[in-house]
């Protein structure tokens, strides 16, 4: 019996540290399956979808119909997981242009008296937009529904799972990164 069986033998069993040894297996090569399959990414977004796959699993074992195919049931978890992130991220990226364009726009329809304003309009736009990307993705979105939804309290509970009083700490936490990363940029 190989110790991937032993160990869903143990853990259906009630054994608290089986799935862990699964996890001690298994986990590097989904880090490194996760780091390919989501390409440009840094290695902790690597890890926070490791961890998808692993809780994933986790909350699916009873789907795991054969036992000796833990390893490329694994594959096929992370492969989902990423291809979700890669999905996500486009479409963040997506309306990060879109709400660019509309700064942009409005930028236009407001001219500034001096072309020193215009620049100096254009510098913080561009270091703005510099520090939401490097956000966490939950930070980000709640920044983004804040200015972009007209009821942003409506969609973060849709789309993050959170309550009223859960997006206004969300975003004061997003509202500080945010402020941190703008002087740190100022003062480089």
């Amino acid at each position: 019996m190989s110790d991937d069986c032993s160990d869903l033998e143990a853990h259906g069993r009630g054994d608290a540290h089986a799935f862990g040894r699964l996890y001690d297996r298994h986990a590097a090569v989904i880090l490194a399956l996760c780091r390919t399959l989501i390409p440009g990414r840094s290695l902790s977004d690597a890890e926070d979808a490791t961890q998808e796959v692993f809780i994933r699993a986790y909350r699916m074992l009873d789907r795991l119909t054969d036992p000796t195919g833990m390893r490329p049931w694994l594959y096929q978890i992370a492969r989902l997981v990423c291809s979700e992130r890669r999905r996500s991220q486009a479409r963040r990226h997506k309306h990060e242009d879109h709400a660019m364009t509309l700064a942009q726009d409005r930028e236009r329809l407001t001219p500034p008296t001096h072309g020193a304003d215009i620049a100096a309009k254009r510098e913080s736009l561009s270091r703005l937009t510099d520090a939401m990307r490097l956000l966490p993705d939950a930070e980000r979105l709640a920044v983004h529904l804040y200015y972009l939804d007209p009821d942003p309290v409506a969609a973060a509970e849709s789309s993050l799972g959170l309550s009223r009083s859960g997006f206004y700490k969300l975003l004061a936490r997003a509202r500080g990164h945010l402020a941190t990363l703008l002087r740190e940029e100022a003062h480089r």
